[in-house]
């Protein structure tokens, strides 16, 4: 059998097969075991190309250090490697928590930039183990959380145009222990793991021995539980797909809302939100807002916020928001539409294929030339159909009921100095696929990242 299980077991579905691996190493005896088994696989011809990437956060006086063992781990197995360097606002110094999730956040986003950039469609492979799970399962009990929050970490996500995958979820530390010393060289000891000011450190070093010492079985116990409450989350998602009964969009009818039980209701907008990369809004929040959409005043607007991501009702139905964007961006221009557009560290653009009529759809030949996505501007006009002039683009929301929020935030595109679109709104006409020419949709896309990973 391979390590951790038989191959046959380890390799998820979604998983291609030959895949080209990238291993975020931290250089720490669960990456350098992580690094023997993924090693073992390639010299198998298993996958087809294998890398490491190591994030220094200069952070740490030996972060440099670290960084520095990581890749020289990878060397002694001939395998490529490479450092990232990232740099932390210096309010990230403020608190031990605000420190270890804005570090987490800013790793995953340099490695999604990363991935992108030189290595897309790749699979990002780390190194979490059981262990990591039972803690991550642990922190979200303690905050009351539901069967998402209780799933921990999946085995398998999407991670940019690639994947996110976790072949030792379900393994023990020790087991990863034992495979990296077959390799003769030092491992990373973060003394920052001994601080048990951190709650994850607290639960490792003070609450999950004494529950082992009680329950030998604890952590096998709990990890089988997170399982469980995993595939109680995948049948929510698809009873919730089944309630929406179209793709996952930005607005949903509240017809639709409305002719479902209040648990159906919650359960609905929960999954709706997980689908757009939010975290899942507060319960009490959420049920208060599911009142308001059904008592409130036509006129008014209630709103649902928690993070960064927020839901309003607007007329015949709610809207989703992503309250960061709506912020004033600056103009930037997109010239290598094979790459994501990155607008800030949570929301980038980027583009899938789309089928001909699709409103959104831009002809393929637009690709080669440089857009500018930048603000609205008041003289701005569109022209939605080949047989329409131009009109102002204010008259054009007003007369297809864009929500006000909407109007003011909106990402236009232009190409050649004309405009050619409104992100997640509309396409140009004169820019669309004529005839069977291929056609490409721009999607904004948020990143969440699982704090408690």
């Amino acid at each position: 059998p391979v390590f951790p299980v038989s191959l046959s077991e380890a390799w998820p579905a979604e998983l291609p097969r030959y895949p080209s691996i990238i291993l975020a190493s931290s250089g720490g005896a669960d990456s350098l075991g992580a690094l023997v088994w993924l090693h073992s696989l390639h010299t198998q011809g298993l996958i087809c190309a294998l890398r490491v990437v190591s994030i220094d956060h200069q952070i740490h006086p030996e972060a440099a250090t670290w960084s520095a063992l990581a890749v020289q781990q990878a060397d002694y197995l001939n395998i490529d490697a490479e450092i990232i360097r990232i740099t932390l606002p210096e309010r990230c110094a403020q608190g031990h928590r605000s420190l270890e999730a804005r570090a987490r956040t800013a790793r995953y986003a340099a490695l999604r930039d990363w991935l992108e950039q030189y290595a897309a469609g790749s699979v990002l492979v780390t190194a979490h183990h059981l262990d990591d799970q039972v803690e991550t399962f642990l922190l979200a009990a303690l905050r009351g959380s539901g069967a998402a929050g209780l799933a921990a970490m999946p085995t398998m996500a999407r991670f940019g145009s690639g994947w996110h995958w976790r072949p030792f979820i379900n393994t023990h530390r020790q087991a990863l222990h034992d495979l990296a010393q077959r390799v003769p060289l030092p491992c990373v000891i973060d003394p920052s793991n001994q601080d048990t000011h951190f709650d994850r450190n607290f639960l490792r070093q003070e609450i999950l021995p004494l529950l082992r010492s009680r329950f030998p079985n604890a952590i096998e116990g709990i990890g089988k539980t997170a399982q469980h409450a995993a595939a109680d989350l995948a049948l929510l998602t698809e009873l919730a797909k089944q309630d929406n009964g179209v793709e996952w969009g930005d607005k949903i009818a509240l017809s639709q809302i409305h002719a479902l039980t209040p648990s159906r209701q919650a359960n609905l907008i929960r999954i709706w939100a997980k689908e757009h990369g939010a975290l899942m809004p507060p319960k009490a929040k959420l049920h208060e807002f599911i009142r308001q959409i059904q008592t409130a005043n036509p006129a008014q607007r209630p709103t649902l916020c928690w993070g960064r991501w927020g839901i309003t009702r607007y007329r015949q139905h709610i809207y989703w928001r992503r309250l960061a964007s709506e912020a004033t961006f600056k103009s930037v221009i997109w010239g290598d539409k094979s790459q994501s557009l990155v607008l800030d560290s949570n929301t980038r653009l980027h583009l899938v294929p789309a089928i001909a009529n699709d409103p959104l759809a831009m002809a393929h030949h637009w690709l080669t030339l440089p857009w500018l996505v930048r603000p609205r501007l008041p003289q701005d006009t569109i022209k939605s159909d080949q047989h329409q002039s131009s009109r102002p683009l204010k008259q054009w929301f007003q007369e297809n009921n864009v929500p006000p929020w909407a109007r003011a935030s909106v990402m236009m595109i232009e190409i050649e100095q004309q405009l050619a679109g409104i992100v997640g709104i509309l396409t140009h006409h004169p820019f669309r696929p004529r005839g069977d020419e291929l056609g490409w949709r721009v999607e904004i896309e948020t990143i969440s990242i699982n704090l408690d990973e």
